[in-house]
């Protein structure tokens, strides 16, 4: 018995040993993906359950990103704003925040919330306005925090189905690419808490639905 299985042992260790001098040499031929941005459009047109879209306008481009727009929405009286920018970033919302937009050192006043299913996202105030924002990853859940971002990318990226792609230089290991929102409704002048809550029931209901939505459909590199 131990004369028959030894032919078979040696062809899997030749298929083996070949397997991986193909891959190596594939792979020192190929020439690795580069750090370049890659190109593409976002859509003129999200739908958004239970909100009319509005035409919708690019924004300006900021460090990092690939593409950017600004999706409106209405519902009877109630308007709904959406900013998306599609970037290579570290997953820091506290700092898209300060550097990117008005809100600056309000963005202290982010309180971070978790919907299963969905991911971590952080809602607050500024200036007569409800915000909400969150990155929407490749894989995996939504973030806020850059340690969230970088869990989930380890989590999910660092799979044995993209080690082949990441060797023969088709893919980055890490996919550090985000969808990142914020997304606002107005408020009234000295909106009190009640109003607030509702306000963020409002986002947040939206923005579970914008999720959805672009989980599935998110750029292919």
């Amino acid at each position: 018995m131990a004369n028959l299985w030894q032919p078979l042992r040696l062809s899997i260790l030749v298929l083996t040993c070949s397997g991986a001098l193909y891959i190596m040499g594939k792979a020192a031929l190929t020439p690795k993906a580069t750090n370049t941005q890659p190109s593409y459009s976002l859509p003129v047109s999200v739908p958004l359950t239970q909100w009319q879209s509005l035409p919708s306008k690019p924004l300006e481009p900021i460090s990092g990103s690939i593409a950017s727009r600004e999706y409106p929405y209405r519902r009877n009286a109630q308007s709904l704003t959406m900013a998306l920018r599609y970037m290579t970033s570290d997953g820091d919302v506290n700092r898209f925040l300060f550097v990117f937009t008005p809100i600056r050192q309000d963005n202290a006043r982010l309180v971070m919330k978790y919907q299963p299913g969905i991911g971590f996202y952080g809602v607050l105030p500024h200036q007569g306005r409800a915000y909400l924002s969150a990155c929407i990853s490749p894989r995996g859940e939504s973030t806020v925090t850059a340690q969230q971002f970088v869990q989930n990318h380890r989590t999910h990226d660092l799979t044995f189905d993209r080690l082949l792609p990441w060797l023969l230089g088709q893919q980055p290991l890490l996919d550090r690419r985000c969808l990142w929102t914020l997304m606002s409704v107005p408020l009234t002048a000295n909106a009190g808490s009640a109003e607030l809550d509702t306000a963020y029931k409002t986002l947040e209901n939206a923005w579970f639905g914008w999720y959805r939505w672009w989980q599935p459909n998110f750029p292919s590199l």
